[in-house]
């Protein structure tokens, strides 16, 4: 599949401008269905990673690996009900340190 440069742009722009919403983690999970209903797909694993800092100790940040065509990026999403309820609806592999 060959992608041509307006697609690829508007892909991109896509995970550039995400969600506005009043918890800048929900914005993150927006972020990353946006990019799913762009075309681009998660490529597995997810890897979950203690988050940093110690308001956040005992929680985790999941970090997503996006393809696009040729193109490769990545999404890092706070551990959420609702990002957990998606990970076991998509049944998305999750490596765990």
């Amino acid at each position: 599949m060959t992608t041509t440069p307006e697609v690829y742009e508007d892909r991109w722009a896509v995970l550039q401008n995400r969600p506005r919403t009043s918890d800048p983690e929900d914005g993150n999970f927006f972020g990353l269905l946006a990019a799913l209903d762009a075309g681009w797909h998660i490529e597995p694993p997810a890897y979950a990673r203690p988050r940093w800092g110690l308001q956040h100790a005992g929680t985790h940040m999941y970090h997503f690996i996006l393809k696009c065509g040729q193109s490769v990026t990545m999404i890092s999403v706070a551990d959420t009900p609702r990002l957990r309820e998606f990970l076991d609806e998509q049944r998305i592999t999750i490596n765990r340190v």
